[in-house]
């Protein structure tokens, strides 16, 4: 008994740690534009009593929006308190995601005395790999559906199983029930469990011992009444913890089936990405080469070693695992038939994968063997092999990837470089990285910041973040390009301007490049395209008349190492030859660094004014440009653009154009 309670423990904290550290990481895509306003106004409306409001989706999401009000009312408990301070938007989340966290690890604790009337030798084994698996652990830290969808979908299932072996099935088909009533206010597709619940309860229950019609007869009167029982507390469960069905049944059952219909039964609106090219549906593929992805090499052997345990399997426990397997396996094939696609849409299996590799991990310790006298430590210590090696591989794997466990794939096929070529990659991490590099930037302030997923960036950066369609509306700085949106091919237009110079920084983890950040190209007024070395190139420029002096703000694109410090010059010329006036300067002025630190990417515009000498007279002046090296005077070369007469500029002097400037008064 004591060594039951320190597994169950022991399975808790191991679920729990991973996803409960480092909550206030990032926001996903989902969190930042749905669950976090949906939560708090599902929140307010029970709290008011206003029943209806709390239709907010038809996923449903109500299991969801209860664990995350959980979290919302300790946040306000623990401020009112004074024990915290107000949290900023980023705290806020964290407290949301720790309501579904605490769920997830006492229902995969939950999971695991289940797993030990069912398959004893494999429960704990099962149950760490349910804990600490990257894929489920990754998409549990979330304020999100599928995780706790396919927690309580697998207790569904395991219950059932127990039912169908235990002296006294009620309570295992009570409790079933309920599950599955809290699976189906989580999201629609728990309605696949119905159909495969019944089955169960038709075929699992005891030996076939023949196809007879007596046998038939009797199965059929076991299951049924059990089964309506099931169904009715399924359903009971429903009604009594979505309050939007105490008073508007027809409008809350109406956005059920329309999310079903309207959404899953029709591709990605925002498209998809598969095999290197933008699909709107990935086709049958898709899902098996998604989670093989998603296995750990351990997790990979388990399932290679599973025909070995099934060999060395009897009985209840062979029925047991081969279910399970059918049950992962039903779900996919579900799954694939619809045209909407993403990889966390078979988290559901996923548990029932994590026991069948335990049963194929365990079997190679000789677990299913019953100790011989004599032998018992022995034994004992054979069953702690697995799971000791299983939690150590598996935490080790969880310590390298957190908190991006998103990031996570496959290292024997390729891992994060190799899956970016092949899957729709990046929900929102990276965009914390993004904004860090972003905001240690000098330059931050000197205008907004375009994204595609602007909610995910905002929290990390101290100036506006607009969506990318803003090109051409607002003072952007920088422009972030998320690798999802380039896989979708979202705007290319507009992408293609994004990307038309160098990128300033690239966010990658683990191998995979989320996000690119450009700096934008300084406006100008006067197009001048040029280019000097392999560096520098000129844009355009804007020229402005002030009282005694010209301002020309050259629009600088950097494309390369410019190759040392260089000064810049700016004369103006009288149109028959003599040089009247111009400067000699560092391009980036006293606000840059000198042009050997300038780095590809970058975009300068600084303003340079030309005194004008007093008494100068009305008529056209020609202006040409060009850089040197101060050291000894050699100019860098005017590789495109119109050059200057060589024997009024020099060499590799650009004409950078006219000025009319009228007589001073």
């Amino acid at each position: 008994m004591q060594r039951a309670c320190a597994q169950v423990v022991l399975i808790f904290l191991a679920a729990l740690l991973p996803r409960a550290i480092g909550l206030r990481d990032f926001l996903t895509t989902d969190e930042a534009y749905h669950w976090i306003s949906r939560t708090e106004r599902f929140a307010t409306a029970v709290g008011a009593g206003r029943w209806a409001e709390t239709i907010l989706t038809g996923h449903p999401g109500v299991t969801l929006m209860w664990l995350g009000g959980l979290g919302l009312q300790l946040e306000r408990a623990t401020v009112a308190m004074g024990l915290v301070a107000a949290p900023d938007q980023l705290g806020h989340l964290a407290w949301l995601r720790f309501g579904p966290v605490l769920a997830h690890a006492l229902l995969i604790a939950v999971g695991y005395l289940l797993l030990r009337r069912l398959l004893r030798p494999s429960a704990t084994v099962a149950a760490l790999l349910w804990a600490t698996s990257p894929f489920l652990v990754a998409q549990g830290r979330l304020l999100h559906l599928d995780a706790l969808l396919a927690d309580l979908c697998t207790l569904t299932v395991l219950a059932a199983l127990i039912a169908c072996r235990a002296a006294r099935p009620l309570p295992w088909v009570a409790l079933s029930g309920m599950l599955c009533g809290l699976a189906l206010l989580t999201k629609g597709p728990a309605l696949i469990v119905l159909p495969f619940v019944g089955i169960v309860f038709f075929v699992v229950q005891t030996p076939w011992q023949g196809v007879s019609p007596a046998d038939i007869i009797r199965r059929l009167a076991w299951a049924i009444p059990r089964y309506l029982l099931w169904l009715t507390l399924a359903l009971a469960v429903v009604f009594a913890l979505w309050p939007a069905l105490w008073v508007m049944p027809g409008p809350a059952l109406s956005s059920y089936v329309g999310e079903i219909v309207g959404n899953g039964g029709r591709a990605n609106g925002d498209g998809q990405f598969f095999l290197g090219r933008s699909d709107a549906d990935p086709g049958a593929l898709f899902y098996p080469l998604a989670g093989l992805f998603r296995l750990t090499p351990l997790e990979m052997v388990g399932l290679a070693l599973l025909p070995v345990a099934l060999w060395r399997m009897k009985g209840d426990d062979r029925r047991a695992t081969l279910t399970l397997g059918i049950f992962a396996l039903f779900w996919v094939l579900v799954m694939m038939t619809g045209p909407k696609k993403f990889d966390r849409y078979i988290l559901p299996a996923w548990p029932a994968l994590m026991t069948l590799a335990a049963c194929g991990l365990v079997a190679i310790f000789g677990r299913f063997r019953q100790p011989t006298p004599g032998t018992q430590h022995r034994g004992n210590f054979s069953s702690l092999v697995p799971g000791a090696g299983c939690l150590v591989f598996q935490a080790l794997t969880l310590a390298w990837y957190h908190p991006y466990e998103l990031s996570y794939y496959n290292p024997l096929l390729g891992g994060g470089q190799a899956a970016q070529q092949i899957f729709l990659v990046g929900w929102g991490e990276g965009m914390d990285l993004a904004g860090g590099w972003l905001s240690g930037q000098a330059d931050i302030g000197a205008g907004q910041i375009l994204s595609a997923l602007p909610p995910t960036l905002q929290p990390f950066v101290p100036v506006p973040v607009q969506a990318v369609d803003a090109l051409d509306r607002v003072p952007a700085n920088y422009a972030v390009v998320y690798r999802e949106s380039l896989q979708r091919q979202a705007d290319p237009a507009r992408y293609a301007r994004i990307q038309s110079t160098v990128p300033l920084h690239t966010v990658t983890i683990h191998g995979v490049d989320y996000a690119w950040i450009y700096q934008l190209p300084r406006p100008f007024a006067t197009p001048r395209p040029a280019r000097f070395g392999a560096g520098l190139r000129l844009r355009g420029y804007t020229m402005a008349r002030e009282p005694g002096r010209l301002v020309v703000t050259p629009s600088w694109d950097v494309v390369g190492p410019v190759g040392g410090d260089k000064m810049l010059f700016l004369h103006i010329y009288r149109a028959d030859g003599p040089r009247v006036a111009g400067v000699d300067v560092p391009p980036g002025g006293a606000a840059f660094a000198p042009t050997g630190q300038w780095r590809p990417g970058q975009q300068i515009a600084v303003p340079l004014p030309i005194d004008l000498p007093a008494g100068m007279p009305a008529g056209i002046y020609t202006i040409t440009l060009g850089l040197y090296d101060p050291s000894d005077g050699a100019r860098l070369p005017l590789a495109e653009g119109p050059p200057a007469d060589p024997a009024l500029a020099g060499g590799d002097a650009l004409l950078l154009g006219s000025v009319m400037i009228a007589a001073a008064p």
